[in-house]
């Protein structure tokens, strides 16, 4: 079984000196992501859909793993990577304190080896183990830099 070492390979963006500002090269990488906005007077470790949108792109992302690692055929088995998120607000009023109007995209590294139809087969499991979700019909895989 092949395995990919994605924790290692990616260290430098994953792992960053919290000593010193660095400026890295960030390759394009795919990702499994999703989108969505935190609802006014809430806060995202309060809000159901930040929790079920979290869920969804976690359980896309176990069951590729799980999925090229299981398959007969040339099994690979690679670390499931950690959330990476991008938030931004889109009236201009930025205030840590105020985050009901924040803006977000979730994302978790996957594999070159991942392809569409791996991801829409991911996506059938996923349903069929624990039903469908506005969550996860949303989660989507893309390239992007982060």
């Amino acid at each position: 079984m092949k395995t990919l070492a994605l924790k290692k390979e990616f260290k430098y963006l994953y792992q960053s000196s919290a000593k010193k500002v660095e400026i890295v090269q960030v390759p394009l990488l795919q990702f499994a992501m999703i989108d969505g906005a935190i609802e006014k007077g809430s806060e995202p470790g309060k809000l159901p859909l930040f929790a079920e949108a979290t869920q969804a792109i976690y359980s896309m992302a176990s069951t590729l793993k799980f999925m090229l690692k299981k398959r007969k055929t040339d099994p690979i088995d690679y670390p499931v990577m950690p959330l990476d998120g991008l938030w931004w607000v889109e009236d201009g009023l930025f205030d840590i304190t105020v985050k009901d109007n924040w803006f977000y995209t979730l994302m978790i590294l996957e594999p070159e080896v991942v392809t569409p139809e791996i991801f829409e087969e991911a996506r059938g499991q996923v349903r069929r183990k624990r039903g469908d979700s506005a969550s996860l019909a949303n989660v989507r895989l893309e390239g992007s830099k982060v």
